[in-house]
Order: C-alpha cells, then sequence, then structure tokens
C-alpha cells in the first residue's frame, strides 16, 4: 500500500507523530490549566511522547495513538476514560483536517491562479471539443475551456473549505456538565478549535467529509481528464502519461473513499488505523493534485506561445500572397504589386487600422501603384468571421467570469497563509509556555527519574 500510494513511511511516520504530540500536549496544557489533571500527568506525557519518538524513528512505525497505548501511556488512558476512545480518535483527525485542508486549498489556488495566467494566451483561439470517442464535435473559444478548468478548481478549494470549517469543532465529554463545559472550552480553544460538540453519535460528520471531498476530487479528476484530452488533441501533444496516471488514481481512490465507515463497535486500535489510514490516502491524493497540477500547466505556454506566433505570421504571409498574386493578375509587375501590397498592409498596421478604415483617396499617397481593386481584395480577405460576434460575446462573458475568479483567487491566497502564521504563532507561545517537548519543563513533583537530563531540578 504505502509504494502504491508513493509515501515515505518514515516521513509519514514523523510528520504524524508530530501532529499527534501538538494535539496532546496542546490538550494537556488547556486540562493542566483548569485543574483537570496534575502536573505529574503532564510530565509523565513529555517522557512517552519522547519515548514514541524515537519508537517510530526506528524500523517500526505505528499509528502514533496505537504506539502510545502500546506503551501503556497513563494520559492516553486519562483522555479514553474522558473522551471514550471514539473521540479522541475523531479529534485527532479533526486537527489533522484542518492542515490537510489548508495545504491542499492552497495548492488548488495555485493551480487555478495560473490556468487564469493561461487563459489570457488564448482569448481569441477556437478548439474543437472531443468527445469520449475522439469524434469532433463543436467549436468554441479555448479560452471558455480555461474558465471552465479555473471554475471547477475553484469550486473544489471552496468545497474543501466549507467541509473542512464543519469540523472545526472538539468533541467534548459525551456527558457534560457545567465545570467540563468551561474546561472543554479552553481546550478547544488551545486546540485551535472554534467550539466543542457533545455529539451522541460521534463519526456522522468526519464521514460526510470524507465522503464529500472524495466526490469533489473526483469531479475535479474527471474535468482535468476531459480538459487534457481537449489540449492535446487540438494541439497535437502527446499524451502526458503521468498527467493521465495521477488523474485516474485520484479517480479511483475518491471513488474507494467514498463508501468510508468508521469501524463497528470502535475501540482505540481499529480507530487509530482507519485515521492513519485515511489521513495517509488523503495525504497521497494532495500528492497527486501537486502532479497534476504541475504537469496540467506545463503543457501549455511556451506551447501555446509559440503557436500564436506561428499561425500569425501565416495568416500574413497568406494575405500577403494573395494579394500580390491578384494585382499581378490584375496587370501591375511582380516589384509594382509586392511593393504597393507591403505598402498597405504597413500603413494598417502602423496606423491600426483595419481594412474597411482605409479610404480609396488615400491608396495613391500609401503606394502609387495601389489599385481599388487591392484593397477591395484586402477588405474581402480580412472580413470579420460570420461567427464573430457570438465569441464577441462569449470574450465578454468569459472576462466577467475571468475577474471574479481572480478575485476568489487571490482571496484564498492571501487569507490562507495568514492562518497558517497564526497558527504558527499560537502554538508557538504554546511551547514557550510549557506544552512543548523542546522545554525544560519545572514541576514541583518530586523528581522519580532524575537519570531523564530534562526533568533535574534547577
Amino acid at each position: 500500500m504505502l509504494e502504491r500510494l508513493s509515501l515515505d513511511p518514515a516521513v509519514w511516520a514523523r510528520t504524524e507523530t508530530a501532529q499527534t504530540s501538538e494535539l496532546l500536549m496542546a490538550v494537556a496544557g488547556a486540562l493542566s490549566a483548569t485543574g483537570l489533571v496534575a502536573s505529574r500527568h503532564v510530565d509523565s506525557l513529555r517522557i512517552d511522547l519522547a519515548a514514541m519518538q524515537a519508537y517510530n524513528s526506528a524500523s517500526q512505525q505505528d499509528p502514533p495513538l496505537l504506539s502510545l497505548s502500546r506503551s501503556g501511556c497513563e494520559f492516553l488512558r486519562l483522555l479514553e476514560s474522558r473522551y471514550g476512545s471514539d473521540r479522541l480518535v475523531l479529534n485527532l483527525f479533526r486537527y489533522g483536517v484542518k492542515a490537510w485542508a489548508r495545504e491542499t486549498c492552497l495548492t488548488l489556488n495555485r493551480w487555478g491562479h495560473t490556468t487564469l495566467k493561461n487563459y489570457e494566451l488564448v482569448l481569441n483561439r477556437s478548439i474543437i471539443i472531443y468527445r469520449s470517442n475522439q469524434e469532433p464535435g463543436d467549436e468554441r473559444l479555448f479560452s471558455s475551456l480555461m474558465l471552465d478548468m479555473a471554475a471547477r478548481i475553484d469550486t473544489c478549494a471552496d468545497a474543501i473549505e466549507s467541509l473542512s470549517a464543519r469540523l472545526n469543532a472538539w468533541h467534548g465529554n459525551p456527558v457534560p456538565n457545567t465545570e467540563d463545559d468551561s474546561a472543554e472550552q479552553v481546550v478547544a480553544e488551545r486546540t485551535g478549535m472554534r467550539g466543542i460538540v457533545h455529539d451522541t453519535a460521534p463519526g456522522h460528520d468526519e464521514e460526510y467529509f470524507v465522503r464529500r471531498v472524495a466526490l469533489e476530487l473526483a469531479t475535479l479528476a474527471q474535468f482535468t481528464s476531459h480538459f487534457t484530452t481537449q489540449i492535446t488533441t487540438n494541439l497535437d501533444l502527446p499524451a502526458n502519461v503521468l498527467l493521465e496516471m495521477r488523474s485516474k488514481w485520484l479517480q479511483t481512490e475518491a471513488t474507494r473513499l467514498s463508501s468510508f465507515s468508521w469501524p463497528h463497535g470502535p475501540g482505540i486500535v481499529s480507530m487509530e488505523v482507519a485515521r492513519n489510514h485515511l489521513m495517509m490516502v488523503l495525504s497521497s491524493m494532495t500528492g497527486a493534485l501537486l502532479d497534476i497540477e504541475a504537469e496540467s500547466t506545463r503543457l501549455l505556454p511556451g506551447r501555446l506561445a509559440s503557436e500564436i506566433e506561428s499561425l500569425q505570421r501565416q495568416r500574413v504571409e497568406s494575405l500577403r500572397g494573395n494579394l500580390i498574386a491578384d494585382a499581378m493578375l490584375a496587370g501591375l509587375s511582380a516589384k509594382d504589386a509586392e511593393d504597393s501590397v507591403i505598402g498597405l498592409i504597413t500603413f494598417t498596421e502602423k496606423h491600426a487600422l483595419s481594412a474597411r478604415e482605409v479610404i480609396t483617396s488615400e491608396l495613391n499617397r500609401i503606394h502609387p501603384a495601389l489599385m481599388p481593386r487591392t484593397l477591395e481584395r484586402f477588405q474581402k480577405l480580412t472580413a470579420p468571421d460570420p461567427l464573430a460576434q457570438n465569441k464577441s460575446a462569449e470574450k465578454s462573458r468569459g472576462a466577467s467570469k475571468a475577474m471574479h475568479l481572480l478575485g476568489r483567487f487571490t482571496e484564498r491566497s492571501q487569507r490562507l497563509p495568514l492562518m497558517a502564521i497564526m497558527i504558527a504563532v499560537f502554538f508557538a507561545g504554546a511551547v514557550a509556555g510549557g506544552c512543548g517537548l523542546k522545554t525544560a519543563p519545572k514541576s514541583d513533583i518530586d523528581d522519580l527519574r532524575p537519570e531523564i537530563p530534562f526533568r533535574n531540578k534547577p
């Protein structure tokens, strides 16, 4: 499974261990501040977490709570008796989801913003929309397809943010009293949650989160495959194997997660194994999104810029050749025909005029050999596309949509890093206050383990 998920077991174990340690120390600090646990429990937890870190840095990489449970962690037993093993594991899941959702939305937001930049490169380009059987279908503006892709990315990011916000509450004591409620409020604040819930059936909201996220990511992966097909087919690009593999992997894992449910008759072992596996899959899906972002955005800029420039050159050369040939048929010499046509094209470009804006009386000033016939031919060859009016309306709608999406991506890119900084500052303060593993904690309890350096009294 780990190879298929492309996750380094050692890196994953360190990440999970660090996140679990942060949460448990924040809870310990909150319960200690409200007088519900003695300082010896906090000191004991530090020792157990240090031992877990050493254990999980070795060849074994057990889920953190499972590792603590097997070692007989006293504080973990205290939390199990207070919340139950299911609520304890679900709180750890909710805590992990916050960081996962933030990183995933940052990836999606960056991808969407880049897609909007590429949209500007293809404002006047038309493409053929190919069906699933590779049969050509309707023609539409390339820019509209790009906007659809950006909108799909924005919808996915918005859904993940909303779903994550629903889980931003702490599962409190299932049988609360006034004292417990005030203590749980402190716990919620210390862990960065916005409130507390006393669910009679914990796990329902978490299952809903997983299934909805799976649906959103599967839909995004499907549209990405469609988008990639249109690009590679219209631009005659080779298939991007990595992009196809990551999109299919994302769809497969999303489909599997759509039927996820927590274990029946929950115990800390089954619940923690399920949580660890679930977070592993979600993290792997974010990794797939990073690859999809990199590969899908790499398809476009260089290829489009060179192709648009080449097409523009071809149009000018074709137009000039037609006009010169027609002028020669009308009796001009090759030199006069070429000079007069080049003079006409140069005049329109210099003065930013369309062919219809050139006045017949100006022809002699442009070039003595220039004929009204050449101007008429020029106007005919550069006449607007019969579908130009529809395309103009489509571009106008697209411009409004692009501005709306740009505003959303910009706002999200400013908000998410700010949240990350606030959380980092908060936990830095918590560590400085005696809730971290790297401090030298002081305790009034008699030193029972003087051989441990950080427990020596000053």
